[in-house]
């Protein structure tokens, strides 16, 4: 819709310039500072109208090459710090997930320390003898 616009715009405008160049079909004396010349007016604003947009055309082509190369560049950028974000997010993850599997361990360690201490003080409770080996509890199974 936009470029529907865009030509129609372009369109009008040829159409004002080719009209009024029409009706100016006069002879007219050009000064190029070295040199003179005579020529009808309609083919100096056909001319000046091409130059013109010639101009317009390269200055924007011009930005526009630049414009992609920023681009290009700056999505270049993007997708280093994209990596480098998922190497550090990767990083954290392995981290807490050796975090949490140490202190899982270490809880399942005391939770079965406790279990065995519970175990015994009931035993003693119930008059059963245990032998040393029973009493002397590792901590790190």
């Amino acid at each position: 819709m936009k470029k529907q616009w865009r030509v129609f715009i372009g369109f009008l405008l040829v159409l004002i310039i080719v009209i009024f160049a029409v009706l100016n079909n006069t002879d007219v004396r050009i000064s190029f500072g070295f040199t003179t010349l005579s020529a009808p007016l309609i083919l100096i604003l056909i001319c000046s109208a091409i130059i013109g947009a010639l101009i317009v055309l390269l200055t924007s082509t011009t930005t526009m090459w630049q414009q992609r190369k920023t681009i290009e560049q700056q999505e270049k950028e993007l997708a280093i710090y994209k990596d480098e974000m998922n190497k550090k997010v990767a990083e954290e993850k392995e981290k807490l997930q050796r975090d949490f599997t140490n202190q899982t361990a270490k809880l399942e360690a005391s939770y079965q320390t406790q279990i065995k201490e519970q175990e015994l003080l009931i035993a003693s409770l119930n008059g059963e003898k245990h032998t040393r080996e029973e009493k002397n509890l590792d901590y790190f199974d």
